[in-house]
């Protein structure tokens, strides 16, 4: 087990995970930022980014593709796994879609789909990750014609 950023008791990679997750959901940026290390970040959301380096880069990015696009935003694990380095999640998110994404303007529905993402972590620290959102899914859902059925299901 690894040190914690903020106490220096051993903190295991999924607490990192965790913490650093809750600090991005609720868009506190500035604290994400303590759980990560700068000077080995890298990053890739496969389809929307291609590898980036720069933590404040990547931020914008998840700004760009994961705030300002959605609200009320709720994700769910389905899956971890925990490994000495690493945090794999497959996880449901559930929002509203309110701005531009993938081409489609807002359209007002609420949606659910599925993502995983691969952490990993040193010395107590997240040094970056690599996520896949289902893309195709988004979008077919973003751009399926509105039924009675599609409307009272809303996911």
């Amino acid at each position: 087990m690894k040190s914690s950023v903020r106490s220096g008791q051993p903190v295991a990679p999924l607490d990192v995970y965790r913490e650093w997750n809750a600090c991005l959901l609720a868009g506190d940026f500035q604290g994400a930022a303590r759980y990560i290390d700068r000077d080995r970040w890298l990053e890739k959301c496969l389809g929307l980014t291609d590898w980036l380096t720069d933590f404040d880069g990547a931020v914008t990015h998840y700004v760009t593709n994961m705030v300002r696009p959605w609200d009320r935003m709720e994700m769910r694990e389905e899956d971890v796994i925990e490994g000495q380095d690493a945090v794999t999640v497959r996880f449901c998110v559930e929002a509203t879609h309110i701005g531009p994404f993938l081409g489609v303007q807002a359209t007002g529905r609420r949606i659910a789909f599925d993502a995983i993402r691969i952490v990993k972590i040193s010395n107590g620290l997240v040094t970056g990750q690599w996520a896949q959102l289902d893309l195709w899914g988004i979008h077919s859902r973003l751009t399926a014609p509105r039924t009675p059925e599609a409307e009272r299901s809303r996911t």
